[in-house]
């Protein structure tokens, strides 16, 4: 019934057991500028991500919540659940158990103290949306749950939604874009009737105007500087005319899951996710960053993003390679120096 394993968005190492081979990246069709300068405000910045960028943006929500006022994570769970262990990547951060939360928050409390993380009193009036599809046979339920248990021990519930009973398999939930709610396949993205992205943004940011038909051209962010990070070349912005011209707009952070990225289906996460409808006509800046992939060094042959230290041991503090370089890109778009 489906045309790949159910536990390729989330474990890469098992695609080297499987001996698949990686595809050819389809172009992407964007090919214009980014633009100089953004203006953008600081209180409206926020992030998501779906499978290994739930947990990439649960990373970045958390060691800079100076940064972020809210996070959307969809069938990921809470920060550093693997801890640096491939066995626990592989166990109960994906096959559901005891994740150990009252660990992970007293590990918390110690990078706090040590400067490795910012204030998680930062986190106290943050809103998070947190989902879980009722047919996701990839990632266990118990573990999306376990992600909100671990932010309840730093924010009152009432800031947090739970969503889990949209019928659907591992993928982005969408109105209208990719296979039925019922179908595993690539470029992952879930045609359920259901808007997650707009429904995650409502959440993070409150009422929004309606959307409207994304109009403006995806605009390719250079990624090139970010050696050790495991990068692509480039990755993209969705940037409203009204955020070209000079108005304040707010930026969310959209993170693709594993064999998600513009090598693997080209532009059909950024084109198809859902946020840039939104985005359109709520001054709203998009970044879309995008993981390279590698087969040996480090093993991770289809492009995820590192929830376990793939990148090194600090790969979910300040000073990890993919934090430093997506908080580069924040600010370089801040700074105007794109």
């Amino acid at each position: 019934m489906h045309s790949l394993p159910r536990t390729i968005l989330i474990i890469p190492v098992l695609s080297l057991l499987w001996g698949c081979d990686e595809p050819a990246p389809p172009e992407p069709t964007a090919s214009v500028e980014a633009e100089k300068s953004f203006r953008i405000d600081p209180d409206r910045i926020t992030v998501s991500g779906i499978s290994s960028g739930a947990y990439m943006a649960g990373q970045l929500h958390v060691a800079y919540s100076g940064l972020f006022s809210g996070a959307g994570l969809l069938a990921g769970g809470p920060y550093q659940c693997a801890g640096g262990s491939m066995s626990r990547a592989l166990g109960p951060c994906v096959k559901g158990g005891d994740v150990g939360i009252a660990g992970i928050t007293a590990r918390i409390y110690e990078l706090v103290e040590s400067g490795a993380i910012d204030d998680s009193d930062n986190l106290r009036d943050d809103r998070v949306w947190i989902f879980h599809g009722a047919a996701d046979e990839t990632v266990d339920r118990s573990v999306s749950l376990a992600t909100g248990d671990f932010y309840r021990q730093f924010l009152d519930s009432a800031q947090l939604v739970l969503v889990t009973d949209v019928n659907v398999v591992h993928g982005m939930p969408t109105l209208s874009e990719g296979h039925p709610c019922d179908t595993f396949a690539a470029p992952f993205l879930n045609a359920c009737d259901y808007d997650a992205a707009g429904e995650l943004l409502k959440q993070l940011y409150g009422p929004l105007n309606p959307p409207a038909d994304a109009v403006a051209e995806l605009l390719p962010v250079s990624q090139a500087a970010f050696e050790d990070a495991e990068l692509t070349e480039q990755g993209w912005l969705y940037a409203p005319e009204e955020c070209r011209s000079g108005a304040e707009c707010g930026l969310h952070v959209a993170f693709h899951g594993c064999a998600q990225s513009d090598r693997y289906v080209g532009d059909a996460f950024v084109t198809g996710a859902g946020y840039n409808r939104w985005a359109e006509t709520n001054r709203l800046l998009v970044l879309y960053p995008q993981a390279e992939s590698s087969k040996l060094s480090p093993v991770n042959p289809l492009g995820c993003w590192d929830w376990w230290g793939y990148t090194g041991e600090d790969y979910a503090t300040k000073t990890g390679p993919q934090m430093i370089a997506i908080r580069a890109m924040i600010d370089s778009l801040i700074d105007g120096s794109t």
